[in-house]
């Protein structure tokens, strides 16, 4: 059995301290075998959040496997943006930025959505490359079999049943079409700052049903109308999957009630955050990203 955490968007220094201690005593006290951060670890990829960041990670007691978001790169220099976005992700968080973390269960693959430029005026939407994707051919070609398969990116691959218009990562439909080739069983994603799963209605036969699980922000008061939350995950022998939502109440995590998203679940306990149950506190205007 392998038990992994899922938190995403913590956006230092847009942080609620309270939440910071909860769930860095909850995550250590409970003590996963990976802790995946689906991106947007800083607010403006200021030197100062990426310091206060990286010293969260550091104080975790289990791994961390770590990709970035958009709100990783700076937005206000630009030299730095173009020339070099990710050497405050390099000193602070990881060397790496599509980092790989196995164990004789589970394979979790990294993969960075983020992008210095786009077309139009919002940089905040992602993107995957050809490249990128003819190169995750290949690393999941190199895996061996038996492993269940987990991509983590940053931009969300389908949007919210309840707002179909949100714009999704660019080149998705490239990208799905990767995973189901490769096996793939789950893929972990933020931005959104919503909880939602998507079952992908295409049978890919004796493989794994692909999941989309999107999370809420786990530790910034830029709320959209959800709670602050993270996901607990269990894997276990054939790719047998338990997700769990652990929402914030005010005072403390809690594991809150169901809510179906996407295709129907059948008999799989998926679960998401039930918004006007749990939030306790004034929602802050989430902005970009």
């Amino acid at each position: 059995m392998t038990r992994l955490a899922h938190i995403s968007d913590l956006h230092f220094d847009r942080v609620d301290p309270a939440i910071v201690k909860g769930l860095r005593e909850e995550l250590n006290d409970d003590r996963p075998d990976l802790v995946i951060v689906s991106g947007d670890l800083t607010q403006r990829a200021y030197r100062e959040e990426y310091r206060s960041a990286g010293a969260f990670l550091r104080s975790l007691e289990s791994p961390v496997l770590a990709v970035p978001g958009n709100h990783d790169i700076t937005y206000i220099h630009l030299a730095q943006r173009f020339l070099d976005p990710y050497a405050r992700w390099r000193r602070f968080i990881a060397r790496d930025i599509e980092p790989t973390w196995t164990n004789d269960q589970v394979a979790v693959v990294g993969l960075n959505t983020a992008r210095r430029m786009a077309w139009g005026f919002d940089w905040s939407k992602g993107r995957f490359g050809l490249r990128q994707l003819h190169r995750l051919n290949k690393r999941l070609e190199a895996l061996p079999e038996h492993l269940f398969r987990i991509i983590v990116a940053h931009h969300p691959l389908h949007p919210p049943a309840h707002a179909p218009d949100l714009d999704v990562v660019g080149r998705a439909d490239d990208a799905l079409a990767c995973f189901r080739r490769n096996r793939v069983g789950l893929v972990l994603a933020g931005h959104l700052h919503r909880g939602y799963v998507h079952v992908d209605e295409i049978d890919q036969g004796d493989a794994p049903r692909l999941l989309v699980v999107q999370a809420s922000t786990a530790t910034s008061t830029r709320l959209r109308g959800e709670p602050n939350a993270y996901h607990r995950i269990t894997i276990r022998p054939g790719g047998r999957m338990h997700l769990e939502v652990r929402a914030w109440d005010g005072a403390r995590w809690v594991s809150v009630a169901a809510r179906d998203q996407g295709a129907k679940l059948g008999e799989l306990p998926f679960h998401a955050p039930v918004v006007e149950e749990i939030a306790g506190r004034e929602n802050a205007p989430a902005g970009l990203g």
